[in-house]
């Protein structure tokens, strides 16, 4: 399997671009990009409207510019920062910190390595960070540039949550379509389904299910905690959010229970087939133990052996070993053994 970037091994990096993009929203329906430049030097927050920028976590630049320039308190800049995160929100002051999880869709990765998006929203700021590109960002980003954009920070934070749901849904479906092959190739009997193969499906889903649970109690957490960011339709789509989300963590259990069902018929069937070949062996040594018996009695060589210098000795041992043989399978047989 290709090992992905998965964030708990993650590093800065020294020689990365900190800022990715921005976008400021002096009005509604006007949307401009901002440059590094602009916001370098300066205060996060516009003297009008609102602004989104979106920075690279591992860079060292991002850290130094969230100390000196954002405005954050130290509690906000240690949250966005830290390595290892699982799906939260919590109200700090006048914002919400939020950190939710994406499927990863980078080269070389798994899609159940899950990567992180972190967003500081504000009434004037949204502040987003990731480890590794996000395909919902760039949805989302796309969407702003070409004017399909959010009206408020809050529409934003509920844009990125609908996208990152948005994509893990067809990894949902995936899932089921091979949990369905797998039953087929079970119950036709033609092929053996592989240990192995079913071993990496199991840690698939449970890879899944350790951040979509936890990402399913944020989104009801940021129901109630974003009640100045959100009006009524931004609260509608995060109901709505939160079900799909319960839906997939609900779809996840029902594949996991089928997954462990075709693990016990799995180990069933191994433990059946070894069975029939003890079986098989204890009914060969079985019918030759008698025979053994026989030839190594009248093979010893001592003197006294009846009939050993006879001609039809030999003839008279074959006769009866096969004799022995043929009872002992009618035995067998009346037992039902075989």
């Amino acid at each position: 399997m290709p090992v992905s970037p998965i964030e708990r091994n993650d590093h800065t990096e020294p020689n990365a671009e900190a800022f990715i993009f921005g976008f400021d929203f002096p009005s509604e329906g006007v949307v401009n990009k901002v440059d590094w430049e602009k916001v370098k030097p300066t205060a996060a927050c516009p003297s009008a409207g609102w602004r989104w920028l979106h920075f690279n976590r591992l860079a060292d630049e991002t850290r130094d510019w969230l100390e000196n320039h954002s405005g954050l308190d130290e509690t906000v800049i240690s949250a966005l920062l830290q390595s290892e995160t699982r799906p939260r929100c919590a109200s700090y002051e006048d914002g919400l910190l939020l950190n939710l999880r994406g499927i990863n869709h980078n080269p070389g990765a798994e899609p159940e390595d899950m990567i992180s998006v972190r967003i500081w929203a504000a009434n004037n700021i949204v502040i987003s960070m990731r480890s590794y590109p996000v395909k919902a960002i760039h949805e989302v980003r796309q969407e702003t540039a070409s004017g399909d954009a959010a009206t408020s920070p809050g529409g934003l934070v509920v844009c990125i949550a609908e996208r990152l749901v948005d994509n893990i849904e067809p990894v949902l479906e995936q899932l089921k379509e091979e949990a369905d092959e797998f039953e087929e190739l079970l119950l036709s009997g033609k092929e053996r389904l592989p240990p192995a193969a079913l071993a990496e499906f199991r840690r698939t889903i449970l890879l899944l299910r350790r951040y979509i649970l936890p990402q399913r109690e944020a989104m009801t957490q940021l129901q109630k905690e974003g009640r100045t960011l959100f009006d009524d339709d931004h609260q509608i789509h995060l109901r709505e959010t939160a079900d799909r989300i319960t839906r997939i963590a609900e779809e996840l259990d029902s594949i996991r229970d089928r997954a462990a069902v075709l693990q016990d018929q799995v180990a069933g069937q191994r433990q059946e087939t070894l069975n029939q070949r003890l079986l098989a062996l204890s009914i060969i040594s079985a019918f030759f133990l008698p025979l053994t018996f026989l030839t190594g009695l009248l093979g010893m060589n001592l003197a006294g052996i009846p009939f050993a210098h006879e001609t039809w000795s030999f003839g008279a041992v074959v006769a009866l070993s096969v004799t022995l043989g043929a009872a002992l399978l009618v035995f067998l047989k009346w037992r039902r053994w075989i």
